[in-house]
């Protein structure tokens, strides 16, 4: 989730704010720490100095003279132990000599912890070092004469400095400071503190900083979305935020004039294209008549030199009975022929209808018909497979098998166009290499049902097409044919027709291995809705004799 500007310049602030207190708060305790320590010093060198003046000669504690000291006014509580004390069994001090409370035991709490001051008191006697215990400090008293000592050090001692200490003190004195505490009091200084920081700093950020750069921001997204006459309105003080905003601009301007120039230049670049696609789609649809004409003037040919030949043998009259009936039924045979060519020419005419459910079988015929005399001439086999059928026995297969959703013209001119992309790649290969190529020329056309689909495969044997010029194939006025036959839009046209048919194109070559392109179109009702279309190409041919060609 992304954060408001604003909002997370605010969080910033106040963490900024929050960091620095955090860090003076950690600060602050230690310097009060510290203080505690110093006076703590005081303290114990300040107690020690009047109890080593209150001890006579003779060992004595001057007992009138300690309490009536004025001082004690001063501490919460204080305990005074001579060295005359007796042990038990369990580590628990009996006092034998001075034990005195100079404040009175009165005023304690009665969870006063009586023993753990007393064993505090008698380790630091022993001792000779100072130590915390009971939320206090236990000090050991020397008589007058011996050393001054420092009483809160932590070193070792020698034994017999140990032994001239007359006993002990003890005080409250509290060794830590109380974070929650200095927290509690410093909290509304540091609230209050927040707020005003937060404030000035977020109002000086809005009006220099964050209102320019959100303006900015808006400008840029329209300019991103195609409004190149956005423009951001420069603030009126001068400074880094105004000199980017003036460069926004002049970029904002470049841009536009960019923009209407290489609009212009599409616009003069899409009619050229279109004037060349138009000029190529004549050209190839040139050549798609011519080779139709071929063939269909042979179909033609063929029987209507019988149909002469009846017919002058019927003019002379001479012809009776049986054998004029035999020249009457290669009439109303070759007439027939003759429609039937003119029916398969006329089932390739363009024209607009609803698509219906259709049978593959008739495209794949009359394409077939009409390349047939072309492909004699090459030399080159045409073989029709479906499922273990060919021939005949395959057309027959071809028609059992389940119809498709599409238009039969279209689904021909795609059928012819792949037919006549494979032969050009026969006529493309020099007449000495197609002698001495092995095997001889063939065209494979298989039709095969896998789930709802129908896969229509058109094969060669041919000169096959590198790699790196596959994924071009389907490309529209791509060609490699280099004799200005080809016209680059045999596959282009393929690829349309798949996709009008809700259907999807496969390509497979490689050099000397031919060329393969699978067609498949989903079966009448095989889904709802429209399916994608895809080219899919694969530069490794699946079997020999399964890729290649000229598009």
């Amino acid at each position: 989730m992304r954060v408001p500007l604003r909002l997370g310049v605010l969080l910033l602030v106040a963490g900024v704010n929050l960091s620095v207190f955090g860090a003076g708060l950690g600060l602050l305790t230690r310097k009060m720490a510290a203080d505690r320590l110093e006076l703590a010093r005081e303290l114990a060198g300040f107690v020690e100095y009047t109890m080593r003046a209150s001890i006579e000669p003779g060992g004595e504690l001057n007992v009138a003279e300690i309490l009536r000291w004025p001082y004690w006014r001063h501490f919460p509580d204080a305990v005074i132990l001579g060295r005359a004390w007796t042990s038990d069994e369990a580590g628990d001090i009996q006092p034998q000599g001075v034990w005195l409370n100079p404040l009175g035991s009165g005023q304690r709490e009665g969870d006063f912890p009586r023993q753990e001051v007393l064993r505090a008191i008698a380790a630091a006697a022993d001792s000779g070092l100072s130590r915390a215990a009971a939320g206090g400090l236990a000090l050991p008293i020397f008589p007058p004469g011996t050393p001054a000592r420092d009483l809160l050090s932590h070193g070792e001692r020698d034994g017999d400095d140990n032994l001239g200490a007359w006993g002990g003190c003890w005080f409250p004195y509290p060794s830590t400071v109380d974070r929650g505490e200095l927290f509690t009091s410093l909290l509304p200084a540091f609230l209050f503190s927040t707020l005003l920081m937060t404030w000035v700093t977020f109002t000086g950020l809005r009006r220099f900083v964050l209102s320019p750069v959100q303006a900015l921001a808006g400008t840029a997204r329209r300019v991103s979305d195609g409004d190149f006459s956005a423009r951001v309105k420069p603030p009126r003080l001068h400074g880094e935020i105004a000199s980017l905003m003036g460069t926004f601009n002049s970029m904002a301007e470049r841009i536009e004039g960019h923009d209407a120039a290489l609009q212009a230049e599409v616009r003069r670049a899409t009619a050229q294209a279109r004037a060349a696609e138009a000029a190529a789609m004549t050209q190839r649809r040139l050549a798609a008549t011519g080779e139709l004409a071929a063939g269909i003037a042979h179909e033609i040919n063929n029987p209507l030199g019988g149909l002469l030949n009846a017919v002058e043998a019927l003019d002379t009259g001479q012809v009776e009975g049986e054998g004029r009936r035999r020249y009457h039924a290669l009439l109303r045979s070759g007439l027939e022929r003759i429609g039937q060519t003119v029916g398969k020419l006329l089932r390739f005419t363009p024209r607009r209808t609803q698509p219906e459910p259709i049978s593959l079988a008739g495209p794949v015929e009359d394409s077939l018909a009409l390349v047939a005399h072309r492909a004699r001439a090459l030399g080159v086999e045409l073989v029709l497979t479906v499922g273990a059928e060919r021939g005949e026995a395959a057309l027959g297969a071809l028609r059992a098998m389940p119809p498709i959703l599409g238009e039969a013209n279209e689904l021909g001119q795609a059928v012819l166009n792949l037919l006549a992309n494979a032969l050009d790649a026969f006529e493309s290969v020099p007449a000495a290499e197609a002698k001495a190529a092995a095997p001889a020329p063939r065209v494979d056309i298989s039709v095969e049902r896998r789930g709802q689909q129908l896969h229509l495969v058109v094969a060669d044997n041919g000169p096959g097409l590198a790699e790196e010029l596959l994924a071009r194939a389907p490309d529209l006025f791509f060609t490699t044919d280099d004799s200005g036959r080809g016209s680059g839009l045999g596959l282009a046209i393929v690829h349309q027709v798949a996709a009008d048919h809700g259907g999807e194109v496969r390509l497979a070559s490689s050099p000397g291995a031919g060329f393969r392109v699978e067609v498949r179109l989903p079966l009448a009702g095989a889904a709802d809705g429209e399916q994608p279309t895809r080219i899919v190409t694969d530069g490794t041919a699946r079997d020999a004799g399964q890729t290649g060609g000229t598009v």
